[in-house]
């Protein structure tokens, strides 16, 4: 893959993980919250600190963590792919 197509392939992977990544974490927060659902604006004075907080953490946590994931699958796809290029054309 030449490199626009691959920065194009690593943006909508991207995308694609962070939503995925926040439905299983609103899921997750509604299960453990008994049903409530999760801050929109952790920055609302109506939400508690803690739950503000909370929310913040985990959320970005678990967001991190998928793309960390994902950034590391794509380098070593990368990386393979370099290896077969110098292989076959030395």
């Amino acid at each position: 893959m030449a490199g626009k197509s691959q920065n194009l392939v690593a943006i909508l992977a991207t995308l694609g993980v962070t939503a995925a990544v926040k439905k299983v974490v609103d899921r997750v927060w509604k299960l453990g919250s008994g049903g409530k659902t999760p801050p929109t604006d952790p920055a609302d004075p109506d939400i508690e600190i803690r739950e503000a907080i909370l929310w913040a953490v985990v959320s970005g946590a678990a967001i991190n963590v998928a793309r960390m994931f994902l950034a590391r699958r794509l380098a070593r796809g990368e990386r393979r792919a370099s290896r077969v290029e110098k292989a076959v054309h030395p």
